[in-house]
Parts: structure tokens; C-alpha cells; sequence
């Protein structure tokens, strides 16, 4: 102890109590005042959220595990360990310099540790390609309870069984997941407690046995071959471990079932079918089937930066209309979409990737771009949102990614009460996007590009509209039938058709993409040099969806 606090003990202990409890008062105040501006705030979350938080705030120092080179089993070790470290304090993260590549020197180690380079907090990479040694500091805290034994088959004829099991039963018991090649490594590591074995048991076993102790708002949709990625998310979430690429079999609609509202199924599976059942019970996917550390960032407040400069969302007066179009132009008007910024795979993956033609492109910046961007990262990595919005060039803007918070098809969803839960869920991650903004940057618009399954209608979108305070200032929408809107444009009607919204609902005209694209890029300026140039009307405008994945 210090001679400070010495004397301020003596004092409480012989001196009239005024004086002795007057001077431990003001160490204890220095004290508090030293913690609370030396530790990051929590990290916040919106009334409703789905994504859970540490217990013990966020960390002051990240143990980094170099994983360049290790086996599919040592990755889901390390993944595990992630995801369990994280419910207590995420203080352990991974890197591969084989990952998708980041901006600048500091994503040597690939793109996860470019993430954890724009976090307050020390890096400590020293015992990085030393498994054993970097679990056993989790080990001898009890942050790791043991281990959770699974086979070592995880071929595609695998889904639902053992390593699915584990994975289930490690969020919930504390454990790792090993397999007997790589049980030695948390032996070792001093992890010797087998919690359990699952390649006695069947997946609706361990639903059966333990459904109560699953999250209830995060439901993991993985194949067995890819769980070597966003395994620390769902262990960190407690998360119902499964794959069923429809989300149909009797065991998926239990455990859609049982989430509350505003839930999120992790992972991927075949697009249209899954997102299908996922709506059709109220739910959101979040498309993460290739990440890692998103433990790590979430459990982080936006940067001080950002909180510094926040302007209210409330208070905000729109922006001024920037489009110079009147009637006396002659010319046809493009705007350029580009397509999946809900997907946080993409999002903190290829999308900063400076061996392609996107955020990182030294292109970006001359001509005018809209970004689709999920708002929900304002939760899930607020630090690399701060990092977006503040790199933005003045010809960059975001919109909201497929279909709000979270990818849905509002038209399969079960209730009009459901679809407006939605909504305001969209707007209020929308609005805390926009009161983040850095100073002299710009907001994220609040127009979203929504896709639905079936042909469209105002009668859907009419339900999403009717509260103005959580209405869009546009809907960009996508069909997957057939593109009916086709670029045209209109006011959504309400109740009877007689009311109009102040919400405009639009489409692509056209799409460069090698999957669902109509043109090719010599087509389209061919096309739009040869489209009406009439500012008055729909047809002299088009806005041209390009798809980033391919």
C-alpha cells in the first residue's frame, strides 16, 4: 500500500471519524476517477437487441493467437476458446495472414488484425503461434471451465452431428471444443475437465436436454465444413448450434420457435429458402459465415471520437437536396448501388480489401457511390463503422443493407405486428448510426435497399411506413420472382390508396452481375446513353445495382 492509503487507514482507525473517513473518501474518489477514465465504457446496446455483451466490460489488453497454417481442428479450438474468454472479457482474438488482406501495414496478419488495430486497447502478440501457452492463461483464471470432446469428422455428410453438439454445449458449459487430435493442446494448456463427449450423442439430444439454457435471441445456421469460422460469435452467444440449408427440419423450427422478437440466425445456408423460414417467424439473418473476433469487437463503446462529435438524431435537420437536376437538363440521371452491405462477411472482409476495386480502391471518390452498409455494426463494431463513416469521400454514401437490421423478406413475415417491430428496430440502429457520424462526415441515409420474395405491393410496405418516426426516407427494393417496379418510382400509398406516405419506393432499372445481372457493362452505357433524358419523368433516371461478389 501506499504511504497515502497507510496514512488514511491510521486515520480511520485512531482519529475522530470525520477526519479519517473524510481523507479515504478522497483516495477512494482519485481511485474511481483513475478507472473511469483509464477503462473503455461498456459497449451499448439499443431496447431489444439481440447481441449480448461481457460480464466484465471490455478489455484493456487482447492476447492475440496467430492462427497462419493450423488445422481445421486447432482453428474451432481457438475459436471456441474466443467465444467462451468473451463471456467473461474478450480478451483473446485471432489472426491468419491467410485471411482476406486489410488497408495499410497493420494487416500483415490479415484483415482480423487490421480489425483489432483500430481498437483501444494493447495487443500482446507474444505468445501468438503458442496455442498451449495462450489458453493457459485462460485456464489458470477459470475463464475455461474444460474441454468438450467431438469426433474429427467434419465432412459435408457431418452436419448436426458431434461438433455441432459441441459447439452447442460449449457456449452454455464454458468449455472448448477439441477432437482427440487436438485435446492435447488444452491438456497442456492445463484444461482437463471433460464436460462432455458428444460422439455419443445426437444433436435433438443435446437440444432436448439443455433447450432451456440456449440463447433465445441468437441461433447459429452453419455447415460442419465451415465452422472453423463465426464459431467464437455463436459460443459467445450461447447459441443452438445446427445446419439445415432450408431451415425446415422439424429440429430448425423448434429452435426458431422458441427466439424472442428481433432475433438473429448467424451463418449461411441456400439464400432464398432460408431467409424465407428465418422471416416467416419473425427473424432476421445476419450473414456471418466467414468471420471471427466479432466477440472482440462488439463488446467495445463507439470511440470517444465519435461520442465527442455525435450530433442527436432527433435534432437533426435533414439534408439539403444535393441533386442539381431541374427541367431545363437534358441528360439521363444514374445512381450506382452496390449490393450486400448486409452481410458483415463482406463487410469486414473483401470490403476493405485493398486487392480489389471497393472501399479500398484509389478510384473511390471520383465518381458519385452508394453503399449498402449494415447499421446493425453500430453494436457489432462500432470502431470500424467510425472508421467508414470518417473515410467516406464526399461522392460516398451509405444506405441501409438488405432489408434493415438484419436480412428479411418483409412480404414472408407472419404479422403486421412483426414487420413494424422490424422497422423500428431498422430505424433505431439507423438513427444511432447517424448521431455517431464523426464531425464534417456524412450520415448514413436513411433509405434501405429491401429485398422480398414475391412481386410487390403497397400493401406490404404500407404496414412498415405508417409510424412517420420510424419510416424510411426510400425503399430501394429488390424481387426475386420478377422485377415489376423496373425503376419506376411512386409515393407508398396508405390505408385505402387515397393517403400517400412520404416514404418513396423505387427499383433497379438495371444489374452488373454474372449471376442475376440483365447487362453487361458495355450494354449498360450503350443502354443509358440511349435512355430518355426527360427530368420530369421516372423513365429519365435509373438506378444500376452492381453486385460485389462477382
Amino acid at each position: 500500500k501506499s504511504d497515502r492509503e497507510l496514512s488514511c487507514v491510521r486515520s480511520i482507525v485512531m482519529a475522530p471519524s470525520g477526519y479519517g473517513w473524510t481523507c479515504y473518501r478522497g483516495l477512494l474518489m482519485e481511485l474511481l476517477l483513475l478507472t473511469t477514465t483509464t477503462r473503455a465504457l461498456p459497449a451499448p446496446r439499443l431496447a431489444g437487441s439481440p447481441f449480448p455483451v461481457s460480464s466484465l466490460g471490455p478489455p484493456s489488453t487482447i492476447t492475440v493467437l496467430n492462427l497462419t497454417g493450423t488445422s481445421f481442428d486447432e482453428r474451432v479450438l481457438a475459436m471456441s476458446a474466443v467465444g467462451v474468454v468473451a463471456q467473461a472479457r474478450a480478451d483473446l482474438a485471432t489472426v491468419d495472414a491467410d485471411d482476406s488482406a486489410g488497408p495499410g501495414s497493420a494487416s500483415s496478419d490479415g484483415v482480423a488484425a487490421w480489425h483489432l488495430s483500430l481498437l483501444p486497447a494493447e495487443l500482446d502478440y507474444s505468445l501468438q503461434y503458442d496455442m498451449a501457452a495462450v489458453l493457459k492463461r485462460f485456464a489458470t483464471n477459470t475463464t475455461i471451465k474444460g474441454y468438450v470432446m467431438c469426433s474429427g469428422d467434419h465432412g459435408p455428410g457431418d452436419d448436426n452431428g458431434s461438433l455441432h453438439a459441441a459447439v452447442s454445449l460449449a457456449g452454455i458449459l464454458g468449455g472448448v471444443v477439441v477432437t482427440p487430435s487436438t485435446v492435447g493442446i488444452a491438456q497442456a494448456a492445463g484444461i482437463t475437465v471433460e464436460l462432455a463427449d458428444t460422439r455419443t450423442s445426437t444433436l435433438e439430444e443435446v437440444y432436448d436436454t439443455y433447450e432451456s439454457q440456449f440463447s433465445t435471441t441468437i441461433l447459429f445456421n452453419q455447415q460442419a465444413a465451415n465452422m472453423a469460422h463465426t464459431t467464437d460469435f455463436a459460443i459467445f452467444s450461447r447459441a443452438f448450434a445446427l445446419y439445415d440449408s432450408e431451415l425446415t427440419l422439424p429440429l430448425a423450427q423448434r429452435a426458431l420457435e422458441r427466439l424472442d422478437n428481433i432475433s438473429m440466425v448467424l451463418g449461411w445456408a441456400s439464400e432464398v429458402d432460408f431467409v424465407t423460414s428465418t422471416s416467416r417467424h419473425g427473424h432476421q439473418v445476419l450473414c456471418s459465415d466467414s468471420n471471427s473476433n466479432n466477440p472482440v469487437y462488439m463488446n467495445f463503446a463507439p470511440p470517444r471520437s465519435a461520442e465527442a462529435g455525435r450530433r442527436s438524431a432527433l435534432a437533426m435537420e435533414p439534408e439539403s437536396t444535393e441533386c442539381s437536376v431541374d427541367a431545363s437538363d437534358e441528360k439521363h440521371t444514374v445512381a450506382f448501388m452496390f449490393t450486400d452491405g448486409d452481410s458483415i462477411t463482406w463487410d469486414l472482409g473483401n470490403f476493405v480489401n485493398p486487392n480489389y476495386d471497393w472501399w479500398s480502391s484509389d478510384s473511390r471518390g471520383k465518381v458519385p457511390i452508394a453503399w449498402t452498409f449494415q447499421p446493425a455494426l453500430q453494436e457489432l463494431h462500432p470502431y470500424f463503422l467510425d472508421w467508414v463513416l470518417s473515410s467516406a469521400s464526399p461522392n460516398d454514401r451509405l444506405l441501409v443493407g438488405p432489408s434493415g437490421a438484419g436480412y428479411s423478406y418483409l412480404d414472408q413475415y407472419p404479422s403486421s405486428e412483426a414487420r413494424q417491430r422490424f422497422a423500428n428496430w431498422t430505424a433505431d440502429n439507423v438513427a444511432r448510426v447517424q448521431s455517431l457520424t464523426p464531425p464534417g462526415s456524412r450520415p448514413m441515409l436513411n433509405m434501405i435497399n429491401q429485398i422480398q420474395v414475391g412481386n410487390y405491393t403497397d400493401a406490404i410496405e404500407a404496414e412498415v411506413v405508417a409510424d412517420p418516426e420510424a419510416a424510411p426516407t426510400a425503399v430501394l427494393v429488390d424481387e426475386y420472382e420478377a422485377l415489376t417496379i423496373k425503376g419506376d418510382a411512386w409515393y407508398i400509398s396508405l390505408g385505402d390508396g387515397t393517403e400517400r406516405s412520404n416514404t418513396v419506393v423505387t427499383s433497379r432499372r438495371h444489374c452488373l452481375s454474372t449471376t442475376f445481372g440483365d447487362v453487361t457493362p458495355d450494354q449498360l452505357v450503350e443502354t443509358l446513353n440511349s435512355s430518355p433524358t426527360n427530368p420530369t419523368s421516372t423513365d429519365g433516371y435509373s438506378v444500376i445495382g452492381v453486385e460485389v461478389w462477382r
